[in-house]
């Protein structure tokens, strides 16, 4: 298979770290000791200015690791971080930027432009990169909800610590509140609303707050019919251009837009079509049969992923006019993938089973040949077929929340 008709994905490149033993530098001394003790041959006492410059060569890992050294080294990079932005030059160094996207989405509200960041913002979102890059997960289950006797839910949308389980005509709200004695998360069901028939409902990439009430526009609902209605562009005329495709077939399965990168993409049973600031009344799209299975999308990675009738895996790159099929893309044991989340560089994975995978991803490859040298994460679970993600990756709490036809799984990840 060529994986060049996809986005081509970058392997985390690192600054080289200044080892600290190797200067033989003692960041816990004392420097106004220093002046009436005896030369040591071992170790090479600098002042705090000359550390201060130092620090600024450091790759994210060892800043972080030096700053926890001790409180001299806590305040001299305190120091060298007032008068450099290090963490986000770190940050566009050392974590591809769709990577970075995914991290300050869930941390922040993303109609804060990249612009109005600022260093503790990006500080943040590095510590939550190297928490996620860890060599393999532990996981503990927080809350479970069964819905008896509906027809399975159809979309779960996550936003910092609330989660809304969306149905074809209403939408459970939940939301988690920590236990400040245990530390401990627990569920709490907030509300339930209605919603209309032939929507989806996604999270809105630029909410604005309503004048009368004071609360923001937290979701929107996109239309099935006729042209596409996007608070991403052309405001003023609601639609893009209003213009029905001769190809187009099939209802809308998925939508998805981000405010970093200003771009949105609708997807048909056979159809998806993506627009972009920059030329926002050209059409680009990609006419595939293989659509109405729907498991993943996001314009930020530049993929969509949906599967046909024989299990087989398609991986389409958005931004390209083509796709690529995997046919033998899970071992047999896991019956096939009925559920797929991308974050940053990790893939889950929920199978028609009940088995709950996570891989990491080094390079392209790696999605289109699964390796198990990958894996982070296997385990089944006692919920049936896994129909759908979404991730929770906000203040100290990183979780998956998973659904099967009629259960809804909270699950804490270590």
């Amino acid at each position: 298979m060529d994986s060049s008709i996809c986005p081509a994905w970058s392997d985390m490149d690192s600054v080289d770290a200044i080892s600290l033993s190797s200067l033989n530098i003692n960041p816990r001394a004392d420097i106004s000791k220093q002046v009436n003790e005896t030369e040591n041959v071992r170790e090479v006492y600098l002042p705090p200015e000359v550390l201060e410059k130092i620090v600024c060569y450091f790759d994210g890992e060892t800043l972080v690791k030096f700053k926890r050294l001790s409180k001299t080294c806590h305040d001299i990079t305190t120091n060298a971080l007032r008068f450099n932005k290090l963490w986000k030059k770190i940050c566009y160094q050392e974590i591809p930027k769709k990577y970075l996207i995914d991290l300050l989405t869930k941390q922040f509200d993303s109609n804060i432009p990249f612009d109005l960041l600022t260093d503790v913002h990006y500080e943040m979102a590095y510590k939550k990169w190297l928490e996620w890059q860890n060599p393999n997960f532990k996981i503990s289950r927080i809350a479970q909800h069964n819905f008896l006797g509906l027809n399975g839910v159809d979309k779960i949308i996550c936003h910092k610590l609330d989660v809304m389980i969306v149905f074809s005509n209403f939408m459970y709200m939940f939301s988690l509140t920590k236990n400040q004695n245990t530390g401990d998360y627990d569920l709490r069901t907030a509300n339930i609303e209605d919603c209309k028939l032939n929507t989806i409902v996604v999270l809105n990439p630029r909410p604005t707050t309503n004048q009368e009430t004071g609360e923001d526009n937290t979701f929107i609902e996109c239309r099935e019919e006729h042209s596409n209605v996007c608070p991403l562009h052309n405001t003023v005329k609601v639609v893009h251009d209003g213009i029905r495709r001769e190809h187009y077939t099939g209802k809308l399965v998925d939508v998805d837009m981000c405010a970093y990168t200003n771009v949105c993409c609708w997807v048909r049973e056979t159809w998806y079509e993506w627009h972009s600031n920059t030329n926002s009344k050209a059409i680009k799209g990609h006419l595939c049969p293989h659509l109405s299975y729907l498991l993943f999308t996001s314009v930020v990675h530049g993929l969509i992923i949906s599967r046909n009738q024989v299990n087989s895996i398609l991986i389409h790159g958005i931004y390209k006019n083509s796709c690529i099929m995997a046919s033998s893309w899970l071992k047999k044991k896991y019956s096939g993938a009925s559920a797929i989340y991308l974050y940053t560089n990790i893939l889950f994975v929920g199978t028609l089973n009940g088995f709950l995978l996570a891989y990491r991803l080094h390079c392209m490859d790696d999605l289109i040949n699964l390796k198990d040298e990958n894996i982070l994460l296997e385990v089944k679970l006692d919920i049936g077929q896994i129909t759908m993600f979404d991730i929770i990756d906000f203040e100290d709490l990183k979780a998956l929340v998973v659904a099967s036809v009629s259960t809804v799984l909270w699950i804490k990840i270590n």
